[in-house]
């Protein structure tokens, strides 16, 4: 439960810092539309296995968003990142970390009712 609301903190900041740096667009609106998704899904018990579905593949994409921006860093034979640009690297790190944890999260299991 807790590993869930660290990764939609992460998600949301992210995708915020995201729009205030990079300007509007559809990728972040979407990610904090599923940080929400997870956060629903911590009160109502039949979203558990959608949620850790798009948990996982939402930590597989900040990973690969995360590699691409390092490669796109390195361009000009020299590495080099601005100061908005290392926010947005350490960000999407905790965003996939805690998305990949999804891996390890348990779905809920209904109450077992004895007769």
């Amino acid at each position: 439960m807790l590993a869930r609301l660290i990764f939609s903190i992460c998600t949301a900041v992210t995708s915020l810092s995201s729009l205030v740096i990079f300007g509007l667009s559809w990728w972040p609106l979407m990610f904090l539309a599923l940080a929400s998704f997870v956060i629903l899904s911590l009160y109502f018990k039949g979203l558990d296995y959608i949620a850790i579905l798009l948990a996982r593949i939402c930590g597989a994409l900040a990973l690969l968003g995360l590699a691409l921006f390092m490669l796109a860093a390195t361009v000009g034979g020299s590495f080099h990142l601005s100061p908005s640009n290392w926010l947005m690297a350490g960000l999407m790190l905790t965003m996939s970390l805690s998305g990949l944890s999804a891996f390890f999260w348990q779905q809920a299991e209904p109450p077992i009712t004895e007769e």
